[in-house]
């Protein structure tokens, strides 16, 4: 009868103990959870805040940035003609090979609209263009540049300083 006894208060002690372990590892898988919001949360923060401060401060790809440029520029007669925007989702899909040129183009017209001028956009940009694209991908751009300034009709007064400016930012030779 002893035998019995100790024999069931060895599984009586073991199942303690392992719902104790059980217990513990649910608290430190639960503290983990916590642990991954917070930084999930410091995150989204971060991002809120720089996007919130600048639209132009959370581009980082210079195809979205293009984009952006050339929508200020379109739009500097006063808005955005679907002409204008049908050429400029055409040199996104043909020129710049953008796989998803919808969700680029929305963004990229999120941040065209917080600015006011495209030379400022030029200027704000043009660091992240010299350092991610190559000579020729630059000429490519100004290209697209001058061929959407022309659109809707001859390029402004406006247009064309932008285009000259965006010419000296990205470090073009004059032919």
């Amino acid at each position: 009868m002893h035998i019995v006894a100790a024999i069931l208060s060895i599984l009586g002690a073991a199942a303690f103990w392992f719902y104790r372990m059980r217990a513990a590892g649910q608290a430190l898988s639960e503290v983990g959870d916590a642990a991954q919001h917070l930084r999930g949360a410091y995150r989204r923060k971060r991002f809120r805040n720089k996007a919130e401060s600048s639209p132009v401060a959370a581009v980082d790809d210079p195809a979205a940035a293009a984009t952006a440029f050339l929508i200020s520029l379109a739009a500097s007669r006063g808005s955005l003609t679907p002409d204008a925007e049908a050429a400029i989702k055409a040199q996104m899909e043909s020129v710049m090979a953008v796989p998803n040129v919808e969700d680029v183009f929305v963004f990229a017209r999120w941040v065209a609209d917080h600015v006011h001028d495209p030379g400022d956009l030029s200027l704000r940009f043009s660091k992240l263009w010299i350092g991610h694209l190559q000579p020729a991908e630059r000429a490519d751009l100004y290209d697209m540049a001058s061929r959407i300034a022309a659109v809707d009709g001859e390029p402004t007064d406006l247009q064309i300083g932008c285009l000259r400016a965006l010419h000296v930012r990205l470090g073009l030779t004059r032919p």
